[in-house]
C-alpha cells in the first residue's frame, strides 16, 4: 500500500485537483484542458523525482477532452519514451469520450502498443469534419497534412479565397517551424478542428523538441528566460537564423487569429502566452510544470470579414492552393477530379461535402468555370446525385449552373442518375415557388 508521502500534493490555491498521482498511476478527472495539462506535468515531475521509470495515465474518469489539453500531453509522452520511460494509457469509461480518444488518434499516441491508429498517414479525410492528430517528420508529410487539412476545411465550411489563403499560410508556417527549429526526433503533431457554429477553425501543433528559448538563443544570445523568448517570437521578423526563415510565422498566425476575433496560444518551457482581440495574458510556470517542447494553438473565427492581405501587408496575388491544385494547365478553368475526392458515392453526406467544396471553388474564382471530372466513377446513388448536383443546380440557379459548371468523363448510367436528380430537384423547387406565390397572392387579395 502506498504511503501518503508517495502521493502528489501540490497546493492548488483552494482549487480541487483534476489530476493526481498515486504511485506510478496518474489519474485525470473530468475535463482534460490546459489546467489538466499543467497538473499532469507536476504529477509527472514529482513521480520522476521519486524514481518511477514507468507510468500509467488513467483517463477512466474523464468525460471531456480538448485539443489544447491533449496535444501537449502527447508531446510530453513522446519525450518520455525517448528517455526510455514506459507509458501505458487507460481510456475514458465514458463511451463518447472514449470514441473521441480513438477518432482523434490520441489513444494511439498515448499507447501505440495497445491502440491502433484510426486514421493513417498520410491523412485520409473521408467525410470527416476534423483532421485527427497526426505526426509529420519531414516536408513530404507536412505538405500532405496541410493539403488534407485544407480539403477538410473546403468540404465543411463556406470560405472565401482570402480566408482560405490565410488558413493555408498559417498552417504552413506553424508546421514548418517544427521542422526548421524544434530539433525534435519525433517531428511534430498537428490537429485541425472545424466548427459550423461561428463558424471557426482550430489548429494545434505540438512538438517535444528543444523549445523556443534554446532555438532563438542561437541567433539572440541576450535571451535569458522562456518569457523573453516567447515575447521575442511573437514579434515580426524574429528567427534564430534568417537563412532558414523570415520569422513571421508565429507573429502572422497570431495576428490573423486575433483580427478574426479568435485567440492564439503559445507555450514552451516555463512560459505561456494567450492572446485574444482584447488582451494578452502571460503565464509563468513553476519548474515542476516545465513543458519540454512547444505548443501552438490558433482559433480563427471566419465570420469577421478580416482579410489575409490586410493582416500581413502582402498582395493577394500570391499562389495558393486553388491555383496550384485546382486550376487547369492553361489557367482558364478549375477542375475537380471527383474520383480523387471521396472514398464513396453512396451517401448524402458525401454529396453534401462535395457540394460545399464546389461552392468554395466557384467563389474562389468567380470568373472561371468549374469542370467536374467523373472519370473512373461507375455508379453513384440517387441521394448522392441529388445532394451534389441537384441541390447545386437549384442553389446556383439554372442559368449560372449552365454557365459555370461542366462535367466530363461521365458513364451513361451516372449521367442518367445525375440528370434525373437535377430534374426532380428543379421540379420540387418550382413547385415550392408556385406554392409560395399562391400564398402571397391569397394574402394580398
Amino acid at each position: 500500500m502506498l504511503s501518503f508521502s508517495d502521493m502528489s500534493t501540490e497546493p492548488m490555491a483552494g482549487k480541487e485537483r483534476v489530476v493526481s498521482r498515486s504511485g506510478n498511476r496518474i489519474r485525470f478527472l473530468g475535463r482534460v484542458n490546459a489546467r489538466a495539462h499543467r497538473e499532469f506535468l507536476y504529477c509527472l515531475s514529482d513521480g520522476i523525482e521519486r524514481g518511477y521509470e514507468d507510468f500509467v495515465l488513467d483517463f477512466s474518469a474523464c468525460d471531456r477532452a480538448y485539443l489544447w489539453g491533449m496535444l501537449p500531453v502527447l508531446a510530453r509522452v513522446e519525450r518520455l519514451r525517448r528517455d526510455r520511460v514506459a507509458v501505458e494509457a487507460v481510456l475514458p469509461g465514458d463511451e463518447m469520450c472514449k470514441r473521441l480518444f480513438h477518432n482523434t488518434n490520441w489513444a494511439h499516441y498515448l499507447d501505440p502498443a495497445r491502440y491502433e491508429k484510426v486514421h493513417a498517414d498520410p491523412v485520409q479525410t473521408e467525410h470527416g469534419r476534423h483532421v485527427p492528430a497526426l505526426r509529420f517528420r519531414d516536408r513530404t508529410a507536412q505538405h500532405a497534412l496541410v493539403n488534407a487539412s485544407l480539403d477538410v476545411l473546403m468540404r465543411n465550411l463556406s470560405l472565401d479565397r482570402r480566408t482560405l489563403a490565410g488558413l493555408e499560410w498559417s498552417l504552413n508556417e506553424i508546421t514548418d517551424n517544427v521542422l526548421n527549429h524544434a530539433e525534435s526526433p519525433d517531428g511534430g503533431l498537428v490537429q485541425v478542428n472545424t466548427f459550423a457554429e461561428g463558424p471557426r477553425v482550430e489548429i494545434g501543433v505540438a512538438d517535444s523538441g528543444q523549445g523556443v528559448l534554446s532555438s532563438l538563443r542561437q541567433g539572440h544570445s541576450h535571451l535569458r528566460t522562456d518569457e523573453e523568448a516567447l515575447h521575442e517570437a511573437m514579434k515580426p521578423g524574429t528567427t534564430r537564423d534568417p537563412r532558414v526563415g523570415q520569422g513571421n510565422g508565429v507573429w502572422g498566425t497570431m495576428s490573423i487569429a486575433k483580427v478574426s476575433g479568435g485567440s492564439f496560444e503559445i507555450a514552451s518551457g516555463s512560459a505561456a502566452f494567450v492572446v485574444s482581440q482584447d488582451e494578452v495574458r502571460q503565464y509563468r510556470r513553476p519548474r515542476w510544470q516545465y513543458f519540454h517542447g512547444t505548443f501552438v494553438r490558433a482559433d480563427f473565427r471566419l465570420d469577421s470579414g478580416s482579410a489575409f492581405e490586410d493582416v500581413l501587408g502582402v498582395p493577394g496575388s500570391r499562389a495558393d492552393l486553388v491555383e496550384t491544385a485546382y486550376e487547369t494547365d492553361d489557367g482558364d478553368a478549375l477542375v475537380l477530379r471527383l474520383g480523387r475526392e471521396s472514398s464513396g458515392f453512396g451517401t448524402r453526406w458525401a454529396g453534401r461535402e462535395l457540394r460545399t467544396k464546389c461552392r468554395n471553388l466557384l467563389n474562389a474564382a468567380p470568373e472561371k468555370p468549374l469542370l467536374l471530372d467523373w472519370e473512373g466513377i461507375a455508379l453513384v446513388s440517387s441521394s448522392f446525385a441529388d445532394e451534389l448536383m441537384g441541390k447545386l443546380f437549384v442553389e446556383l440557379t439554372p442559368l449560372v449552373f449552365a454557365a459555370r459548371v461542366r462535367s466530363r468523363g461521365m458513364e451513361p448510367l451516372v449521367r442518367g442518375l445525375v440528370d434525373k436528380a437535377i430534374l426532380q430537384r428543379a421540379a420540387q423547387a418550382a413547385a415550392e415557388n408556385d406554392a409560395t406565390s399562391a400564398e402571397t397572392g391569397s394574402a394580398s387579395g
